[in-house]
């Protein structure tokens, strides 16, 4: 009996790292490198068997993960967040737009139209900025993490290029 449960034990065990591979593999790995640089070519230089590599790949994601705190399957999904206008940005726009037109003996309505094109204009800019500031914070990250990744795989025996 007890040999029964120490058997079904160990299966479930074997299952549970096929299974987290498939899952890392099907859509951890992939994604991490979806955004440019291409997946590591991994060669198992002392022979491990496709298992034993799966169950490596995985461990290394995890340790790799775990040294850096990113998770490149996470970071695919969490698209940045639009930064849209703030609220009341294209009406002060219009304001001061109509205010500075009137200042000045110049027809109001299109000194409002230019102050929310110059504020849409500007948000726009702050938006881009941020985006690419995010963008670059993430390689930074990325960069981070795949070293880690090559130093657990390399470890265990694989030749990374």
């Amino acid at each position: 009996m007890s040999n029964t449960i120490a058997s079904s034990s160990s299966f479930g065990a074997r299952f549970a790292v096929h299974a987290a591979s498939l899952v890392f593999l099907a859509g951890g790995l992939a994604p991490a490198y979806a955004a440019g640089s291409a997946a590591p070519v991994i060669y198992p230089a002392k022979g491990q068997s496709a298992k034993q590599q799966d169950q490596d790949k995985y461990a290394c994601y995890g340790w790799a993960r775990g040294q850096t705190g990113f998770d490149p399957a996470q970071a695919q999904q969490a698209a940045a967040p639009s930064a849209g206008m703030r609220p009341g940005g294209l009406l002060r726009g219009a304001a001061g737009g109509a205010t500075i037109a009137a200042a000045t003996d110049h027809d109001p309505a299109h000194g409002a139209a230019a102050g929310m094109v110059g504020i849409a204009v500007r948000e726009r800019v702050k938006a881009a900025q941020a985006a690419q500031q995010q963008q670059a914070a993430r390689a930074q990250q990325q960069a981070g993490y795949d070293r880690a990744f090559k130093a657990c795989m390399e470890g265990r025996g694989y030749v990374l290029r």
